[in-house]
């Protein structure tokens, strides 16, 4: 489980906040940030304070619309942790007719087999480019109750998903209206982070 925060124009991430999220989710960062028209991201960030320096004049400007990701790491096919820079967020995502950056929150289906020494995540990112979707059929895909509803449950709980379009300033979330997000202080936080 990690979290994700979504910070838009207007507000700002406290550093007890950073902290807190790095303390509960500690194996990894990286974030997306939107400069001159388009989004540019920096990830594999295995260390707080490096993480920091690096988020820190976006975080604390309310000029700046930024996405942060703070990861736990699950268990690849074989049940094994891999606390890796490599499998830090956003991933990319290819489409036919634009490219994206995905950031997960949660766990999938339990039915999804994913990649020895690789989290499920890194499959459906392949499985997602092999398919060569336009936008509108990703989103439709990962729509509340679309084909995939199932693969993200897990004893549950849906996974929460947010898609950087590279034309689009604005985020796609699913479940799409945010169902599941929680709004603290002007951001939007993939899952309940008690401070």
């Amino acid at each position: 489980m990690c979290v994700i925060i979504y910070k838009p124009e207007g507000a700002i991430v406290s550093d007890k906040l950073f902290d807190h999220c790095w303390k509960l989710f500690r194996h990894g960062g990286g974030y997306a940030v939107w400069e001159n028209g388009r989004w540019v991201y920096e990830k594999d960030f295995m260390e707080k304070e490096e993480f920091y320096e690096a988020v820190k004049e976006f975080i604390h400007s309310e000029n700046t619309r930024v996405v942060l990701h703070f990861r736990f790491a699950t268990e690849d096919a074989e049940g094994k942790r891999n606390i890796l820079p490599e499998f830090t967020h956003p991933f990319e995502i290819q489409l036919q007719d634009t490219k994206a950056l995905l950031f997960v929150n949660g766990r999938f289906s339990e039915s999804y087999k994913g990649i020895v020494g690789a989290p499920k995540i890194k499959r459906f990112v392949e499985d997602i480019n092999q398919l060569k979707l336009k936008r509108w059929q990703y989103e439709k895909l990962l729509a509340e109750e679309g084909l995939l509803e199932g693969l993200f449950r897990y004893r549950g709980e849906r996974a929460r998903l947010l898609t950087l379009f590279e034309e689009d300033k604005e985020p796609f979330f699913s479940p799409n209206p945010p169902k599941g997000w929680v709004e603290y202080e002007g951001l939007m936080l993939s899952r309940k982070v008690s401070l």
